[in-house]
């Protein structure tokens, strides 16, 4: 042959490994790049979705509030004519959402009752427009935080006529709650809207008109915040083409000619990308919106998802775009650097591949060589191998004893990517979870209130009720124990740590078993608590019950899911020096030996995440103490805990 088998094994080996280089990186890049854009899709999806969420969870507390207002003035608890008692409800209300900016109410006759929030010299501020005998006063009175008195106004001048106005006149008219146009305040020059609905008397007709005032700047902040990729944005419009919200939140107002601000339109505004992005989608119809829309702007690909804001009667829509390069970008510059290098690899083995060649083949030709001379009889047939031997025989066992460290290595990978996966799935459930306490502040808020307005009518009875008092008294103390879980709830996904107070942990302990009675029944275990001789003790009451309740709630779940004889969980309370210890005992099976307590998603439940514990001991320690299991005591499982104890 005219070239040598070193040199055809070199060549063949370096043209194989291009080629084969080639097509990994082509086949990976066309892959990768479908993937990733499918990722992204998503990701702009769920950023979609996240805003028009968190637009309509703020929008629809105002929704709410303006409707609970027109019941409680149709029912007659508030009356419509005395203006002292709506002005605390509405300052109530007020209180209870931090984005409504005002609450208020204008009748038939032109009085007007307008409670807002204020900048000075008292957080809030309340307008009275008085007609009586044909005379009209107008009264301002700001109010501190507890509903005191700091200063109080009058304005002659003042010519506002709450019927003139356009949420006055829809409502009346379409006798339902609707929403305005957004609009600008006169008042604090923010972007805002107007929920308002008619207070109809039975027998009596239209007597006024509620109104809920809200500010929509927040919703900016939250887009600014808003991580759809490094260059992505989203923005909301309304029917018109105004803009509603944007990242940057100077983009939203301009400034008329005659001084008074309105909502910059689409068209005019300072961000060519975001004009670019509707001009894509401008005259296609609603059946546009809900899908994706890409585009080009200065010869890059960008990708938009345009939808409505469902569930709320407001003509919105949600933009959101990114380029694609944020996506891709890297998988197209790695293509041209990858090529580059397989083309470089390929040069340096096939150099490599001719000194490789050249090992490989000595031993051949030993042995070619030793086979003459054994068959010329010159050299024994017992004669040592070759030494080369025994090196390809050291180089075999590395690679198998590297084979077997990558193996334990991508084993490694996989684990770390299941636990990744699960800290993602606990990630989203403190999402939710901060969602849901959000969504059920509303209906406990309203709880609380019908029953306080239900106390006052059963007392009003004469002969009163005490049986109905009472269930209403209990009820209302219900209440407001599920709205003080909640607020903890949402303080523990926010990390904040809660206000520390001192409180007596018998009433906890009462409150706990009365809260574990029945769970305790149904499973047939007995519980005992025992009162603590000194219970005053310093710490967040409502995070030391939840971690009284866990324990409780474990042991109890322990019991149910063995076969035991004794059936019993004992709470028991002991005074140190500075704090007081509490053991919750229980007579279950005991803690698996393969469990490690305290670590995260370590389980002995078939349907338990490992939290519990965990975070249980960080409720705990920030509140001063520590929490343990005794693993002295051999007869039963009992964990321990300390909260500081009150010291005169």
């Amino acid at each position: 042959m005219r070239f040598s088998l070193g040199f055809v094994l070199a060549i063949s080996l370096a043209g194989l490994q291009f080629i084969a280089i080639l097509f990994v990186v082509t086949t990976s890049y066309v892959s990768s790049e479908r993937a990733i854009l499918e990722h992204a899709r998503g990701l702009m999806a769920r950023a979609g979705s996240n805003a028009i969420e968190h637009t309509k969870r703020f929008l629809e507390p105002a929704g709410e509030t303006t409707e609970q207002a027109r019941r409680v003035l149709n029912s007659g608890l508030v009356s419509t004519t005395d203006r002292e008692t709506m002005e605390r409800y509405f300052f109530q209300l007020l209180q209870t959402e931090p984005q409504i900016a005002g609450i208020n109410y204008g009748d038939e006759q032109g009085n007007f009752v307008y409670v807002m929030k204020s900048k000075g010299p008292g957080p809030f501020r309340t307008k009275f427009i008085t007609i009586k005998n044909g005379v009209r006063e107008v009264d301002y009175i700001w109010r501190t935080e507890t509903f005191q008195v700091v200063a109080r106004d009058s304005d002659p001048l003042d010519k506002y006529d709450a019927r003139t106005r356009p949420w006055y006149i829809e409502a009346s008219a379409l006798d339902k709650r609707i929403w305005t146009d957004p609009y600008i305040f006169f008042s604090s020059r923010q972007p805002g809207i107007t929920v308002a609905a008619p207070v109809v008397l039975p027998n009596l007709g239209l007597q006024g008109v509620v109104g809920v005032d809200i500010e929509i700047s927040d919703i900016s902040r939250f887009l600014s915040d808003l991580r759809v990729s490094e260059s992505g944005s989203a923005m909301i419009l309304s029917a018109d083409g105004s803009l509603l919200a944007h990242p940057d939140p100077a983009q939203i107002k301009v400034e008329n000619e005659d001084g008074s601000l309105s909502f910059a339109n689409i068209n005019d505004i300072d961000d060519p990308i975001s004009r670019a992005a509707f001009a894509n989608i401008d005259g296609a119809g609603a059946e546009s919106f809900g899908t994706q829309s890409n585009f080009t702007f200065e010869n890059q690909e960008y990708l938009g998802l345009f939808a409505p804001l469902e569930g709320i009667d407001l003509p919105w829509t949600v933009a959101v775009y990114a380029p694609e390069d944020d996506f891709i970008g890297e998988i197209k510059s790695n293509r041209s650097r990858n090529t580059s290098i397989a083309a470089l690899i390929s040069i340096f083995t096939a150099l490599a591949g001719l000194a490789l060649a050249e090992l490989i083949l000595r031993p051949v030709r030993a042995f070619a060589v030793r086979t003459a001379l054994v068959s010329q009889g010159e050299v024994s047939s017992r004669a040592p191998l070759p030494r080369t031997y025994r090196e390809l025989s050291k180089a075999n066992k590395t690679l198998i004893d590297e084979i077997a460290h990558r193996r334990e290595s991508e084993a490694k990978v996989q684990e770390l990517s299941r636990d990744l996966a699960h800290f993602s799935r606990v990630n989203v459930m403190g999402q939710m979870a901060s969602g849901l306490a959000h969504e059920l502040s509303q209906p406990l808020t309203a709880i609380s209130q019908n029953v306080d307005a239900a106390i006052s009518t059963a007392k009003q009875d004469a002969p009163a009720n005490e049986d109905l008092i009472a269930i209403l008294n209990e009820l209302d103390e219900q209440a407001h124990q599920g709205g003080d879980v909640v607020r903890a709830l949402r303080g523990f996904v926010r990390k904040d740590e809660g206000d520390i107070a001192t409180f007596n942990f018998n009433e906890l302990l009462d409150q706990a078993e009365r809260l574990m009675r029945h769970e305790a029944e149904d499973h047939q275990v007995r519980l005992i608590f025992e009162q603590a001789e000194a219970p005053e003790v310093i710490g967040n009451r409502v995070q030391i019950a939840q971690v009284l309740i866990n324990l409780i709630r474990n042991a109890l779940e322990a019991i149910s899911s063995a076969n035991v004889p004794m059936r019993e969980i004992r709470v028991q309370t002991a005074s140190l020096d500075r704090a007081l210890e509490v053991r919750v005992q229980d007579s279950g099976p005991g803690v698996p030996a393969d469990v490690k307590l305290f670590k995260q998603f370590q389980t002995s439940k078939e349907d338990g995440m490992g939290l519990g514990l965990s975070i249980s001991r960080k409720i705990v320690e920030t509140n001063g103490g520590r929490l343990w299991h005794d693993k002295d005591d051999t007869q039963h499982t009992t964990f321990c805990f300390t909260i500081p104890r009150k010291t005169d």
